[in-house]
């Protein structure tokens, strides 16, 4: 089962542990990298806000399905 924390930045991540990160940028967009991945929500639009909530849901699907233990919210 994963688990979902909401984070005030991404500095709060734990040193070493793998993760999916959502978190609010410039554009939407998807990075994997070594320890996880990061799924960026476009901010200030009008639908962002449920655009995240539904990323935070995608993100628990994929960390499941990878093993990952920890899905990280970063609003």
């Amino acid at each position: 089962m994963t688990d979902i924390k909401y984070i005030s930045s991404p500095a709060d991540i734990p040193a070493g542990e793998n993760y999916v990160l959502v978190a609010y940028g410039y554009e939407n967009g998807n990075a994997r990298h070594t320890r996880g991945l990061t799924i960026t929500i476009a901010s200030g639009k009008p639908d962002s806000e449920l655009a995240f909530l539904a990323a935070v849901e995608s993100a628990k699907a994929t960390a499941d399905e990878e093993g990952i233990a920890t899905v990280f919210a970063c609003k």
